[in-house]
């Protein structure tokens, strides 16, 4: 039976998961590259990592660390899983997602953590499928780990399983469960979290240089089974880290990233890539481009509409709508942002009766609207009424990328330009300085 969208408004509702992720083969994957100008960035990411799709030339580099940006909710996970399929298929590359959401504390997230559930989550996908490493390659990584959970905390015994499993000989069911003592600690915010840190950091070059051991002989196990010849580890979750966690992470501690030799896939913030701070450590070129609804010139661009339109209507039954007009007028305050879309649609179906109206409309762009009244300040409608009428990319200072993160900024293709949220517009502080700006007279 084909796919079809909710019938009843409630359900609608009940079916927006913002933080949902399509996973690939989901009904209601829309393809928007064309829409996005996006299609070289499948090709630019696997020839980063050594492969070229057109040709199937595979001249892998022995490690890349390579980042992901794009604006929170933008569809970054979407689109890296359908990447992660594509480069499962070629019978280059296991991907191996892990999602720091899920697995770890993103409100309180150091390389130690990510690290580990790294490991833990390669450990379980060769358990799982059925994969033999040799108990002489697992034993460093073994006993690394065992050391760091074993570490008694406040004088409290370690309990008589943990000690077991850490004394038994190194298996991947064992080590697994040793992985997933640490990563639980780190997810619950556990009063031993703080001592395990630093005693993976103490002894952080022993660890990543087992951790890679086990890296190469999982890949050498692949490549024997004919599944793979690289590993490819997909670090999802990481965009969600804020201010000064995102720079610890990703600036301080890179040359502890860059230890472990394996391509690493970071999903990371839009607005770290104009701090400055990224050059010569990682790969910090490749941006997810926003869907457009127009083009620099003003011009109406087809595929963006027609993405969204599509978008739209996999997660609500057209006859839910009173007319066309009701579509238009979401996807065109969107601006063109997949979750901004979709909060507009919760809203309306909080406001409908039985069907969304035109009123229905007006009521949810004035609240999504009101919600970014509550952040933006006095100085941000000048800078925003400024950016929506200057063709030149100024460049970007602090209060820029905060109004970028916080999307009352959106940019598009290559960041080359920029325009302010469409509900942004509607706002009094905004429409005084537009008014102002464009008055005889004004300089």
């Amino acid at each position: 039976m084909s796919y079809q969208p909710p019938q009843h408004l409630l359900e609608v509702l009940q079916k927006i998961q913002y933080e949902e992720a399509l996973p690939a083969g989901d009904p209601r994957y829309v393809e928007t590259q064309t829409a996005r100008g996006s299609e070289r960035t499948f090709s630019r990411l696997a020839k980063k990592i050594g492969w070229d799709p057109a040709s199937n030339q595979f001249f892998p580099p022995s490690q890349s660390h390579v980042l992901f940006f794009g604006h929170v909710g933008s569809g970054k996970t979407t689109e890296l899983r359908q990447y992660a399929q594509r480069l499962n298929d070629s019978k280059r590359f296991c991907v191996i997602e892990v999602d720091a959401v899920d697995k770890l504390d993103v409100n309180n997230l150091q390389y130690t953590d990510a690290l580990m559930a790294m490991a833990e989550t390669l450990v379980k996908y060769l358990d799982q499928s059925g994969y033999r490493i040799d108990e002489a390659d697992l034993a460093p990584l073994h006993q690394a780990v065992a050391r760091v959970v074993t570490t008694r905390i406040d004088g409290r015994e370690v309990s008589a399983e943990l000690k077991t499993t850490a004394e038994a000989g190194a298996s991947l069911l064992g080590l697994f469960k040793l992985l997933a003592t640490f990563t639980a600690a780190a997810k619950t915010n556990a009063s031993n979290k703080t001592e395990w840190r630093r005693e993976v950091s103490n002894h952080f070059t022993a660890l990543a240089g087992a951790f890679n051991r086990l890296i190469r002989q999982a890949e050498a196990a692949l490549h024997k089974a004919g599944r793979a010849e690289r590993l490819v580890f997909l670090l999802d979750g990481i965009d969600k880290l804020r201010g000064d966690d995102t720079q610890r992470f990703f600036v301080q501690d890179a040359e502890q990233l860059l230890s472990i030799q394996a391509f690493v896939i970071y999903t990371a913030p839009l607005h770290l890539k104009y701090g400055g701070q990224l050059a010569g450590k990682l790969d910090a070129d490749l941006v997810l481009p926003m869907i457009k609804l127009q083009e620099r010139d003003g011009s109406r661009c087809e595929a963006g509409w027609t993405a969204l339109h599509e978008l739209l209507l996999r997660r609500i039954d057209r006859r839910l709508f009173a007319s066309e007009a009701e579509i238009h007028r979401l996807i065109e305050h969107s601006g063109g942002h997949p979750r901004e879309l979709l909060r507009l649609l919760k809203l309306c179906c909080e406001y409908a009766d039985d069907r969304i109206d035109a009123a229905t409309v007006e009521r949810a762009l004035a609240q999504l609207a009101a919600d970014y009244r509550y952040f933006l300040e006095p100085e941000d409608y000048p800078l925003l009424v400024q950016l929506d009428h200057d063709e030149n990319h100024g460049g970007n200072d602090e209060r820029t990328r905060q109004l970028l993160y916080r999307l009352a900024l959106l940019q598009y293709n290559d960041g080359s330009w920029r325009r302010s949220h469409p509900v942004v517009r509607r706002l009094d502080g905004y429409v005084k300085v537009r008014q102002t700006s464009a008055s005889p007279g004004t300089p």
